[in-house]
């Protein structure tokens, strides 16, 4: 069974990384900015952890994660918990007060309850950042540790609203959740599909219902 990347060597020990660990958005279905709605002219920023080893082992795409199609990312290593959030800080710090929206995870995800409240620090520290992004974790899983983790970033949801707008995913049970067409159909009323993803709108700049839409669960098409 297959624990972290396929991608070692992509893997970046961050005493030795010489770039940001936060880095702006170049991917054409992100964009670079949101364009729309409460965020517009917030710019893109995106954080790339490891795949599988910072996820929940229930992960519905635990197999068949996008990650596999992406040799070339940098995924920054989750070892040194501390040496992240210090380099992430200083990252964020470094915006000077610039609009930021934070997509977490382009891979990898919230791997323990203190990286979680990381972020909650990082929201109170600096009102010129808000982040969205979807989980795994889930508070129905079989795993305590997911638990925990998906019970503070639902909690951090309560505080911050649009400001962490984490969804979880395939939690057919929750308004806010982000869910693979293969595991439900999109629901009249209830869901949609990506709109990205059905060429409707240009990128997720454009388009902004994945954190701003709280009662509608967002179907993605397997990458």
């Amino acid at each position: 069974m297959l624990t972290s990347t396929i991608y070692k060597k992509n893997v970046y020990d961050l005493k030795d990384y010489k770039f940001k660990v936060l880095k702006p958005s170049k991917n054409a279905k992100l964009g670079s900015k949101v364009i729309k709605g409460k965020f517009k002219d917030y710019k893109f920023f995106t954080l790339t952890l490891t795949e599988r080893e910072t996820c929940p082992k229930d992960c519905f795409h635990w197999s068949t994660c996008y990650g596999n199609n992406m040799p070339f990312a940098h995924r920054m290593s989750t070892k040194d918990e501390e040496l992240l959030k210090t380099r992430l800080y200083e990252d964020i710090k470094s915006l000077k007060g610039k609009k930021a929206l934070i997509r977490l995870h382009i891979l990898g995800d919230f791997f323990s309850v203190s990286y979680v409240m990381f972020w909650d620090m990082i929201l109170k520290d600096f009102p010129n950042v808000a982040i969205y992004g979807y989980t795994a974790n889930n508070i129905k899983s079989k795993y305590e540790k997911s638990r925990n983790i998906a019970s503070t970033i639902a909690f951090l949801r309560s505080i911050h609203k649009e400001r962490f707008a984490i969804r979880s995913s395939n939690d057919l049970d929750n308004e806010f959740s982000a869910n693979s067409f293969d595991v439900v159909k999109p629901v009249k009323g209830k869901s949609l599909l990506c709109p990205v993803q059905e060429n409707k709108t240009l990128n997720c700049g454009a388009c902004g219902l994945c954190w701003a839409s709280n009662d509608k669960q967002i179907i993605f098409k397997t990458h």
